[in-house]
């Protein structure tokens, strides 16, 4: 039996979770709306495949060439190697402060993690080129140690934090009496914890995958900084190239509001946004036929 007051709160918290998302929902749409306006004359003059396959960028040439094709794909290699980088030791250090770790390990190493979240991605980018592109010039003999490869590690170790502390809050939240049937049967701590609070948290850890992958793609400083920012279509993860993000913080200042040079900026900011929205709708459609199915999937 509920009590009146508790379901008013219920209806209050209700409203203002309905209300949060419909604000954020028409801010989005609003600067969707916004972007497309600004880039509508690239979409009608170049059209959406010469745009997206073209892989010559010389807005000022008369005619403007236009086409990101090598700026998608330097993307893609510098966050889904971020990813590839940080999701194992994300997870996996998430998984051990939530099941494995004794108490005061884990109440050192909370605050130490959470504090990575809070260092300005210069400071990243600083280290990155200061430490890691010198590395890779004495250790391989390189002219130029910046690299795709270069800013995925940094970018691994910038987004590690989010998939921690979403992937733990995750797992924490599943019921305690998972956890108290599975010791009351004699199921090992490792076999309870990988076979059945993985899978019952892999919604909420898929989600910090999600996250993690758009702070990735949207960074700017330290892949302006670690990627080389050469103009040119990548061959492998260890070359240079220069993904939408840098493109843009490098070009939009110097382009005049309303050229074409401008629009064509516009119109490489709404491609990386509707990727990150295109891979989050992905994940939740997986998400989604995974539990119909009933699959355990870690």
């Amino acid at each position: 039996m509920q009590y009146p007051d508790t379901e008013f709160k219920e209806k209050i918290i209700s409203s203002i979770i309905i209300s949060a998302a419909t604000v954020s929902s028409l801010l989005l749409l609003a600067m969707l709306i916004f972007i497309l306006r600004e880039s509508w004359p690239i979409w009608s003059q170049i059209g959406v495949s010469g745009f997206l396959s073209g892989s010559s960028w010389k807005p000022l040439n008369t005619p403007p060439e236009i086409g990101i094709l090598s700026m998608i794909v330097s993307t893609m290699w510098v966050a889904g190697g971020a990813l590839l980088i940080a999701a194992p030791l994300g997870f996996g250090c998430a998984v051990f402060l939530a099941e494995f770790s004794p108490r005061p390990l884990a109440a050192i190493l909370r605050p130490v993690i959470n504090m990575l979240t809070g260092i300005p991605s210069v400071v990243y980018g600083f280290l990155g080129a200061a430490v890691l592109v010198k590395f890779f010039e004495v250790k391989f003999d390189l002219a130029s140690g910046e690299s795709l490869f270069a800013a995925s590690l940094i970018l691994a170790i910038m987004v590690i934090p989010f998939i921690v502390a979403n992937s733990e809050a995750a797992l924490r939240s599943v019921a305690s009496e998972y956890r108290h049937a599975g010791i009351a049967l004699g199921v090992s701590r490792q076999y309870l914890t990988l076979r059945i609070l993985v899978p019952l948290a892999r919604k909420g850890m898929l989600g910090a995958l999600v996250l993690a992958f758009g702070r990735a793609m949207g960074e700017t400083m330290a892949v302006l900084m670690l990627a080389g920012n050469t103009l040119r279509m990548p061959g492998s993860w260890f070359d240079k190239g220069e993904p939408l993000s840098a493109l843009i913080a490098l070009e939009l200042g110097s382009s005049t509001p309303g050229s074409f040079h401008y629009q064509a900026l516009f119109a490489a900011g709404l491609v990386l946004v509707l990727m990150v929205i295109a891979v989050n709708i992905g994940i939740n459609l997986l998400l989604n036929r995974l539990q119909k199915r009933g699959d355990d999937f870690i």
